[in-house]
């Protein structure tokens, strides 16, 4: 498997869904947490990158915003991917498995 070698962390998806979603559709934070069904304190935390967007919420986000679930957990996906490389970096399997060839 190749590993691809990004120089920064993926935008988060709270960025994403600010700037091409709330933003232009002049949506607040509260209006979006109250049609998401989450309170507004989650919502700000999602929308500043400090919480995740769980899957539940992603199928949520989906409905309200007729994207789908997918985009949401696929961005959710690419940070949590860039986060756990970075956490081991440094780490050494005691042994690996290479494909049959």
């Amino acid at each position: 498997m190749t590993e691809l070698k990004r120089k920064r962390r993926p935008s988060s998806p709270g960025e994403i869904l600010r700037q091409l979603f709330m933003e232009p559709r002049d949506i607040s934070v509260s209006d979006l947490a109250a049609a998401v069904g989450v309170s507004r304190k989650h919502m700000s935390q999602i929308v500043n990158g400090k919480a995740r967007i769980e899957p539940a919420i992603a199928a949520r986000l989906g409905k309200t915003l007729e994207t789908g679930a997918q985009i949401w957990i696929d961005l959710q996906a690419e940070v949590d991917a860039w986060d756990a490389e970075l956490e081991i970096r440094r780490w050494k399997p005691r042994r690996t498995f290479p494909a049959a060839a």
